[in-house]
Parts: C-alpha cells; sequence; structure tokens
C-alpha cells in the first residue's frame, strides 16, 4: 500500500514538471508526454481491472489417495480469457492439515499471459495424516504502472487425502479375539445393544416389538422396523483414540490401526472402525471391510475435532454400549486398560477393551 502511494506520488510530481515544461517551452514534444500521462494510467487501470473480473482457475491433483511421506504433485491454474496481460500478479496459497489445524502459507509472483493464463506446479511432501487443503486466499493483480491492485478471491479448495505408511508391519494372531466375539450376544438392556441401524423396512411377522420405529409409523399408518446388523459375531471393532499429545502419538494410532485392517483384508476378516466424534456428540461406526471403505472412514476422522482427554473415546463407548462391550482400544500405552494385545509404538499400544 505505501509503494503504490509512493508511486501515485512520484507520478502527479513528474506530471506537473511536464506540465511546467510545456508552459515554459511549448513543446509539443511535452504536449504528446502529457497526453500520454493523462490517458496511460486510465487504460493501464481499465485493463487490469478486466482482467481480475474475468481471471478464473482450476486445480489438478493426484486423484488416488496419498500416503505420507511421499511426495506429490500439485498443480493450479490461473485462466486468462481476455486478450490483456498482467504481469504484475501476486497468488497467495495456503495450505492447511484440517486434522491438526496447521497452516502454511505460499506467496507467488507469476505473470497472467494473455489467452492463457499462468500454471504453477510445485511438489508436496506431508509428514503427517490427514485431509490436505489447498486454497487460494488471493490473487492481488497490480497495473502497469503500479498505482493500483485488484484482489480476487477463489473459494473453492482443492483436498487431497494423505493415509498412513503403508509399510506397517503387523504380525500377530487375532483368533483368541474373534473366537472370543462368538459367544457374545446382543444385550437387550438400554445403552447396551451392540449393534446398528442398517435399514428401515415394513413389519414382518417375528419381528421384534422393540425395533419397531414408531415415529415412521405413525407418519406412514403401517408398521416400520428398523433393521439392525449384529455388531458381536467375528466382528474386530477397532476403536481409535482421537488424542493427541503433540509428540506423535496420534501418528503411532494412525499407523498401527491402518496396519491391524491391512491385516483383517489379507485374512478376509470383517473389521469396523469406532471413534468418538467430538463435532457430532455421538460415537462413529464405520464398515472397512474393503480398501474403499478403509480409506473414507479415514477421511471422515481427518475432518473430526482431536480432544484433550486420552481416553475419552473408550469412556463414551463404554457409557453409550456397556461394560460388556468388546473391542480394541488403541491409544495412548500409559492409559492402556485391559489385556495388553500388542506394543506397537514408543508412545501408541493396542489392547482388549474391558
Amino acid at each position: 500500500m505505501i509503494k503504490r502511494i509512493i508511486r501515485i506520488i512520484g507520478y502527479l510530481i513528474l506530471f506537473a514538471l511536464n506540465g511546467w515544461l510545456l508552459w515554459f517551452f511549448h513543446s509539443f514534444l511535452n504536449l504528446a508526454i502529457m497526453v500520454v500521462m493523462v490517458f496511460l494510467p486510465i487504460f493501464s487501470i481499465v485493463a487490469t481491472k478486466w482482467v481480475a473480473v474475468h481471471l478464473d482457475y482450476h486445480w489438478e491433483g493426484p486423484c488416488e489417495s496419498m500416503h505420507k511421506g511421499e511426495e506429490f504433485l500439485v498443480r493450479f491454474q490461473l485462466l486468462n480469457p481476455t486478450f490483456l496481460g498482467v504481469m504484475n500478479c501476486q497468488a497467495e496459497i495456503t495450505v492447511t492439515n484440517l486434522l491438526y489445524g496447521t497452516t502454511r502459507l505460499h506467496s507467488i509472483r507469476i505473470p497472467i499471459r494473455a489467452k492463457k493464463g499462468q500454471t504453477v506446479t510445485y511438489p508436496v511432501t506431508v509428514s503427517k495424516c490427514g485431509n490436505i487443503e489447498f486454497r487460494i486466499q488471493k490473487v492481488v493483480l497490480g497495473d502497469f504502472l503500479g498505482l493500483v491492485a485488484f484482489r480476487k478471491e477463489f473459494p473453492e479448495p482443492y483436498v487431497a487425502i494423505v493415509l498412513p505408511n503403508e509399510q506397517v508391519d503387523i504380525e500377530t494372531d487375532l483368533n483368541g479375539y474373534t473366537l472370543g466375539m462368538e459367544e457374545v450376544e446382543e444385550s437387550t438392556k438400554k445403552g447396551t445393544d451392540f449393534s446398528e441401524v442398517q435399514d428401515v423396512r415394513e413389519y414382518q411377522p417375528g419381528d421384534k416389538m422393540q425395533n419397531i420405529h414408531w415415529k415412521l409409523s405413525v407418519k406412514k399408518d403401517i408398521l416400520m422396523v428398523k433393521e439392525r446388523v449384529s455388531m458381536s459375531s467375528r466382528q474386530l471393532f477397532l476403536l481409535i483414540e482421537l488424542h493427541d499429545n503433540g509428540n506423535g502419538l496420534l501418528e503411532e494410532v494412525f499407523d498401527c490401526t491402518y496396519g491391524i485392517v491391512k491385516f483383517m483384508h489379507q485374512n478376509q476378516l470383517p473389521v469396523s472402525l469406532v471413534w468418538w466424534s467430538q463435532k457430532m456428540q455421538e460415537l462413529m461406526i464405520w464398515k472397512a471391510d474393503v480398501p474403499e471403505q478403509l480409506e473414507e472412514g479415514f477421511r471422515m476422522m481427518f475432518y473430526e475435532e482431536l480432544y484433550e482427554e486420552q481416553t475419552l473415546g473408550r469412556e463414551m463407548l463404554q457409557a453409550i454400549r456397556g461394560s460388556e462391550a468388546q473391542f480394541l482400544w488403541v491409544g495412548d500405552r500409559a492409559f492402556g486398560s485391559g489385556e495388553a494385545f500388542m506394543e506397537y509404538g514408543m508412545q501408541a499400544g493396542v489392547y482388549y477393551g474391558v
């Protein structure tokens, strides 16, 4: 802003000096310069404003998910459909990890070519998991003389998902856990029904009365039943504690979770991810029987808010589902509860839920 004010003052001083020379010498050259100095700023400002109004953008990035530590390319294009170019352009780009809330600002000076625009490609390497958001905060276009600047904002971001490392060595036997789950039966006590509602359908003879959806039945004038899917027999429930101590604990938790689920996929065993959502204030349960479901589950977790309590997820699960609910808990080893299942990293551990 200060530089533009200095340029304006300097331009006015030159204009006044040329006007004095024109009055003193009555020179045709000074007259021509005077005309140019009157119309040149007008043309420069109007042309820059025209480009700013029609300027558009486009993000490009990897279609598939990436893994932390891998390098991938992100490309953004500033599209200029007009026949005018702008030499003085500055784009400010923010790169934000939505899970951890960390943001980095990149400022790039680029020229905008007529009828083409400009394309910028730069490599990105992410050291932590999360949904990584790339956003053009603003593009500032300065006119040719540097007298004024026009700001253009582009609200739509590009988001890339960065998953835990694939090279996670999980060597363990889950047979004892899954066989134990075969003996677990759904409890009819309030708060201990470890099942999820998959669909709502019309009542059929033999359906349990406690599964009737009364509100919907009143609206439709027919009995509607909540169709539940049992969440016990040979179903592994992996409770992820979304707590971070600032020293990389959560990254170990994610790596361990990813490795266990991949192990389950290799052995064709069902698995579900469970976590406590601070945003929704409810227990989230997500089936992850195939890689696509696993990726989507992590994407949903990466939009959650981290909490300070080291065992909040475990406490909420036991409060909602009952103390007899069985699960594997992945969290801070210092706060492990139940029988130790495996000691994965320096801080993260896996335990049988109790």
